[in-house]
């Protein structure tokens, strides 16, 4: 299936490492114009580097904050002229703690990084998704959201809430035809999980690549399919969704885990 996005112009979130890198490269090959952001500029140009086509922008923001945003939203506008695709990626697990381990701040730094950009981008940008011929707002979620468990329970509700809110986005938006879908990966390996593994190895005096494999293989595990996720194994499904092949689809959540989700409704 061609997903032909040339010319489309997609800002994504938390562009400079995991899914969010992964999908900035899909995009600039599928010939769209790439709007990325994340709070490291040296990673930020690492990918500027990498990207396949012209007139990508990449600026260092600190999603949690509101007036850069503003400012990212501005200098969008400005090099761009418009937008066509918000895919919401930003994220982060957090405190790896249990219910009683969290505190009030852990439950606020979790909900700054995982909804509340989400709210602010799709807020700043729905009048002008408003004169797209294609708009699309995509929100990467997670299968914590709907399948939480008794590890990092604020990240589980922002995810589910960010899930939720892109039903009531799409409900909201249907008569300016502006679609809006969530995508929710199982476990993806991600700089997040390669700090986690370095910090075992440090406790535990494990070389870091042995630590690595553990972690991936014993979480292998727990998927159907054996093997635990890469940023790429994301990437076609939100271009379809970005795509003029799915134009009749709004309102929906799409799982890419492995089956781990097993869910035949």
């Amino acid at each position: 299936m061609d997903f032909d996005l040339k010319d489309r112009k997609v800002l994504i979130t938390g562009a400079a490492d995991g899914i969010g890198r992964a999908l900035a490269l899909a995009f600039g090959k599928a010939g769209a114009r790439v709007a990325g952001c994340a709070r490291t500029q040296s990673r930020l140009h690492a990918l500027e580097e990498e990207i396949e086509g012209r007139g990508h922008i990449f600026q260092s923001v600190d999603v949690t904050k509101e007036d850069q945003l503003q400012e990212f939203h501005d200098h969008v506008l400005e090099q761009l002229g418009g937008l066509d695709i918000l895919v919401n990626n930003v994220g982060a697990v957090g405190k790896l703690a249990t219910f009683h381990e969290l505190t009030d701040q852990d439950w606020r730094e979790s909900f700054e990084i995982n909804l509340l950009p989400a709210v602010r981008l799709s807020r700043m940008f729905i009048p002008t998704l408003k004169h797209s011929g294609a708009p699309r707002i995509i929100n990467i979620s997670s299968i914590a959201g709907s399948r939480p468990g008794d590890i990092f329970p604020h990240y589980s509700a922002m995810k589910a809430g960010l899930s939720n809110l892109t039903v009531s986005l799409a409900q909201t938006l249907a008569d300016e035809h502006i679609l809006v879908n969530s995508v929710s990966p199982g476990p993806v390996w991600s700089r997040s999980w390669e700090n986690e593994a370095h910090e075992i190895a440090n406790r535990t005096g494990k070389p870091p690549h042995e630590v690595e494999e553990e972690c991936k293989s014993g979480t292998a595990q727990s998927v159907p399919l054996k093997r635990i996720g890469v940023p790429e194994d994301v990437t076609g499904l939100v271009l379809f969704l970005a795509s003029d092949h799915a134009s009749w689809i709004t309102a929906t959540n799409f799982t890419v885990d492995g089956g781990i989700t097993q869910d035949p409704y």
